[in-house]
């Protein structure tokens, strides 16, 4: 036990660092990495660069954080890479310069500048900076401290890329660019580019990636040397030139459980609530269906103003659940062998950005917890939208980010998508130094994509550590209060860094009881909202369902109920509005959103209050004491047994919460008999039955619950066949609630005839498949 205590406050030093997936790994060989990936200088930073002009003063500090017994060393430290000064240490700027953390100060360091790191005059262990030698005028880097220095001008040669500095020469090897046009370039400046890029480059290697919204080229891409860079940067109709590179990043590779003692049913730390709050007005609609037993930290998205997660029978949410909007999800891949994936009831598919491996997989078990907590069956807050897998190259590359935006925008408009589609991006980077030319056309490409109606939506990073890390800890590692020292506050990356001048969505994280996580960074108007980081969700790597935590967890579960906010039509005239949708929905979230400790940080709510709802009865619907019809409810388990089977246990430490339901009977009650199809009802032609499918790719789609219908299924679901159906695939739902059997019906439209490649197989909870077809 000694042991975990040790390495988890190793690990709490490690929280430092970049967390470009936004979730923690905790392996002692992350810590040294982590460390050294930290982009940007500590709470924004505006200390200047260190250089010769330092060299007749001295920085001491009192906070020790070297250590006289250290041997001596030389470091070269590039890409804007940070790390802490050791007595006796001598560090050396590379490409793209660096940043030294001297007694708990960020110096950044210009390329080429050479540091020794000694003891501060005082005496003891505190570091200090002896000797400073100053690097060549035009190794200078950029500051990226603040994207309001963000330049739109055109690089020099020594911005195109780190491949092109000074020494570089038309005779270097070439390799992938990226040739940005100009927004104004006329249509035969973009011609004279291209005649050019197909005479100098690598034979077959020139690419234009086109705008299906103008139908003009946004970007080429090429493998050129760097002085063919600097020659085509120079044309008439070209904005910049850059080197294809990995942004920097310290990508932990896996979804990693919570510290030892922490759960993701956990509160975090008690903190005083405030005074009482009122209740919001009830703004259910008329259909809503309750995930009974769902895990607490999908209650906390439907607790209204007033309430308790005690109060809660289940998870709340409309009936519209999302369904004909798409939630396109920028990450590492997807498990689609998880029952998270092949449970969902809307449409599936991958979308492959450049340098990607194209295999329907998660490469680093992160994509999938995001996807899961987007639309999961279980675990999602929009369980019937659509969702597209964008599956990002394995370096996350400059191209592979921006080739993915271009895409999506692109998908969205073949297929009509404009305010019915949803962005998230958990990933985050850090663009230092040589990357600083690239912020401008990150941020236009967003802003383009939001233009067009589709809401963006980031996560805040994880880079904070707080006076909320766990209790339990605090108290055995003398070393967390310097971690803190190291955390950042403020947001740090890029997207969460356009938050506050654009309508990109920034989600930090809280603990179910809406105190902020020990990890989640921003504050005030740098987060638009706040959601669960203590999640259960998918896992990559297999079919079982694991516990984690990060802000990238927490950004998805926005983007769910986003998802379900614009398939509902009591939102359409508020959010549907050309030209403003991704504005109007950021300040939806606000409005739908409040602290529920007072002084912590907002959270979202998605509008449903299901205190008030039954689904016991057969009907499943309630009298309210007035006398009305309460709205519509359809009870979704929370895991059948076929999943709750394969769920790892939580740790044997950690006591589960009181709300948490209990597990699912190993005995069964005895199925309901099935129902009896008509062989060609009226105006059909049955064509299949079958038990453990659904379907996919309808048009349309229907469940009985929500419409409030109990018998005569099947007349009722070819009533739902319309003039321009053609076929529908009927099947029902097998759901336990209260230890007893509660099916339900869903009814899938189509516009087309009916294929066999429509079927899905593998649905363990549903049967009596049926496929009837108009005659």
């Amino acid at each position: 036990m000694y042991t975990l205590h040790l390495l988890w406050c190793f690990t709490a030093l490690s929280l430092a660092g970049r967390a470009l997936s936004h979730s923690h790994r905790h392996e002692a060989l992350d810590v040294h990495r982590r460390l050294l990936a930290r982009q940007r200088p500590l709470s924004n930073s505006t200390q200047h660069p260190i250089t010769s002009g330092l060299g007749s003063s001295t920085i001491s500090t009192s906070t020790a954080i070297g250590s006289s017994s250290a041997l001596p060393q030389t470091s070269t430290l590039s890409g804007g890479e940070i790390a802490v000064a050791v007595i006796g240490a001598t560090y050396i700027a590379g490409v793209g310069g660096a940043v030294l953390m001297v007694g708990g100060v960020a110096h950044p360091l210009a390329a080429g500048t050479v540091v020794t790191v000694v003891k501060a005059a005082d005496g003891g262990d505190t570091p200090d900076i002896e000797t400073v030698s100053s690097p060549e005028p035009t190794q200078q880097p950029k500051t990226t401290d603040s994207p309001a220095s963000e330049s739109r001008s055109r690089p020099a040669t020594s911005t195109t890329s780190s491949s092109t500095s000074a020494t570089a020469s038309s005779t270097a090897s070439p390799a992938l660019h990226i040739i940005f046009i100009a927004q104004k370039a006329l249509a035969g400046q973009i011609s004279a580019v291209k005649e050019v890029l197909e005479k100098e480059a690598v034979a077959k290697s020139v690419s234009e990636v086109v705008s299906d919204d103008t139908g003009l080229v946004v970007f080429f891409l090429a493998n050129i040397t760097p002085g063919q860079a600097d020659a085509i940067g120079k044309q008439e109709g070209v904005d910049i030139v850059f080197l294809d590179e990995s942004l920097p990043q310290d990508r932990a590779p896996s979804t990693p459980k919570p510290p030892a003692g922490l759960s993701s049913r956990d509160g975090g730390p008690q903190l005083a609530r405030g005074s009482p709050i009122n209740a919001r007005d009830d703004t259910n609609p008329p259909g809503i269906r309750l995930q009974v037993g769902a895990v607490d930290e999908l209650k906390v998205i439907s607790l209204p103003k007033g309430a308790t997660l005690a109060e809660l029978p289940g998870f709340g949410y409309a009936s519209e659940a999302g369904r004909g909007v798409t939630i396109y999800v920028v990450d590492t891949g997807a498990n689609t062998e998880s029952p998270e994936w092949t449970l969902m009831p809307g449409k599936k598919s991958f979308m492959f950005a450049q340098g990607s491996e194209r295999t329907e997989t998660d490469f680093l078990n992160h994509g999938t917890c995001v996807v899961s907590k987007a639309s999961g069956h279980y675990y999602g807050t929009a369980k019937d939208a659509d969702i597209v897998a964008v599956k990002l190259p394995p370096n996350f590359s400059i191209v592979g980010y921006f080739t993915a935006l271009v895409d999506i925008s692109n998908d969205v408009i073949q297929k009509k998508l404009k305010g019915k589609a949803v962005v998230n991006i958990s990933l985050g980077s850090s663009f230092p130094g040589r990357f600083a030319p690239m912020i401008p056309k990150y941020k236009e490409l967003l802003e383009k994509i939001m233009a067009l109606d589709i809401v963006v939506v980031t996560a805040s990073g994880n880079d904070y550590v707080g006076h909320s890390a766990p209790q339990g800890l605090t108290a055995n590692c003398s070393s967390l209060k310097q971690a803190q020292e190291f955390g950042i506050d403020d947001v740090s990356d890029y997207l969460a860094l356009f938050g506050p001048t654009t309508d990109i969505i920034v989600v930090g994280a809280v603990y179910n009881n809406g105190s902020r996580t020990f990890f989640s960074q921003g504050s005030g108007d740098q987060l638009t909202v706040s959601a669960p980081g203590m999640v259960v969700c998918a896992d990559g790597d297999s079919p079982e369902a694991i516990e984690t935590y990060g802000t990238s967890f927490s950004a998805p579960a926005v983007s769910g109920v986003i998802a379900v906010w614009l398939s509902q039509p009591q939102y359409e005239s508020r959010l549907q509005v050309p030209g403003e949708v991704a504005a109007n929905v950021k300040a939806m979230v606000k409005q739908f959103s409040y602290a529920h400790i007072e002084g912590q940080p907002n959270v979202i709510w998605n509008g449903i209050d299901p205190r008030r709802l039954s689904c016991a009865t057969s009907s499943n619907q309630r009298r309210q004491a007035s006398g009305a019809v309460a709205p519509a409810c359809q009870a979704t388990s929370a895991a059948p047994s076929s999943l709750t089977t394969s769920v790892r246990p939580r740790p044997t430490s950690t006591a589960p919460a009181a709300s948490e339901p209990p597990a699912t009977p190993s005995g069964q009650p005895p199925v309901p008999p099935k129902p009896k199809w008509s062989t060609n009802p009226s105006g059909f032609t049955r064509l299949l039955e079958k038990d453990g499918v659904a379907s996919h790719s309808y048009d349309n789609t229907s469940d009985s619950a929500s419409a409030g219908v109990t018998d005569n299924i099947e007349q009722w679901c070819l009533a739902q066949c319309g003039w321009s159906c053609n076929s529908v695939f009927l099947y029902r739902v097998l759901q336990v609630v209260r230890g007893e059997y509660e099916p339900y019906y869903i009814c899938n439209q189509y516009n087309k005839k009916w294929s066999n490649d429509f079927i899905q197989e593998g649905i363990s909870e549903s049967d009596s498949g049926v496929v009837f077809q108009k005659s």
